[in-house]
Parts: C-alpha cells; structure tokens; sequence
C-alpha cells in the first residue's frame, strides 16, 4: 500500500489526468443516448407497456431469431415521417442491436428528434441470449 501512495505522490498530475478522463468517459456513455435496460427490464417493459420494438440488425440477423413481436429497422430509417418508423414522439420505444451500441446511438439520434421515452437493450442480442431469454425466428 505504502508503493502505492508513493506512486500516486509522484505521478500525481498523471494519475489527475487519469481520473478525470474515466469519469469524462462515464458521463459520455451514459448521455449516449436512451435509458438502457437489462433483460429482465425489458420483458417487465414489453409485458406492460405494449411498446414499438426495433432490430437495428441486419437482415440475416434478425431472421436468425429476435425478440418476439421485434420489427427488423435499419437505424437510417428511424426519423420522423419514414414508412418503416411509425413511432410517434410520445411511443414507448425499445431499440436492439448485436451488443447495445448502435441502439444507443440511434436512441441518441431519436432524443434529438423530440422522442421522450426511448430504452435500449443493454448489451443488445448477445445479452438477451446470454440471459437465456426466448427468440422468436422471421
């Protein structure tokens, strides 16, 4: 411990400099964009709350198995006005992709366009899989 402390005395802007970008780095991730849910959320979610359920993935993905009831959206389609998207700003939105993170980019995308109640999938299909939750094949 005593090693420690002395490193951390004589490198005490680095390790500053250190803190400040994993904290920098946290406020990022978590601005990114939607309210991320675990697995367990989303089905409470779905079972409640009848909400618009979207697979960012691809094609070949989604035909191999998602969430029952999942429509199968590229993420450039989700704007206001698309045939594909027809979520209005008030939806309760559930956006999935393979591991969270282009859903989250996308809900980010859709908080800018006035959508209030958008969620993702933490950890996206791999989670839900990993979790053993049920896929429904297209």
């Amino acid at each position: 411990m005593n090693k420690f402390l002395e490193f951390v005395g004589d490198n005490f802007l680095a390790v500053l400099v250190l803190l400040s970008l994993i904290v920098i780095l946290i406020i990022y991730e978590r601005r990114k964009g939607g309210t991320k849910l675990d697995t367990s959320e989303i089905t409470r979610l779905i079972n409640k709350s009848n909400p618009l359920v979207y697979d960012l993935r691809s094609s070949a993905e989604y035909n191999a198995g998602s969430i029952a009831g999942a429509l199968n959206v590229q993420p450039s389609n989700l704007v206001k006005g698309d045939a594909l998207f027809k979520a209005t700003e008030e939806d309760c939105l559930i956006l999935i992709c393979g591991t969270g993170t282009n859903s989250s980019k996308a809900a980010g995308d859709l908080l800018k366009q006035g959508f209030t109640n958008v969620n993702v999938l933490s950890g996206g299909m791999v989670n839900w899989v990993q979790s053993g939750m049920p896929l429904a094949k297209n």
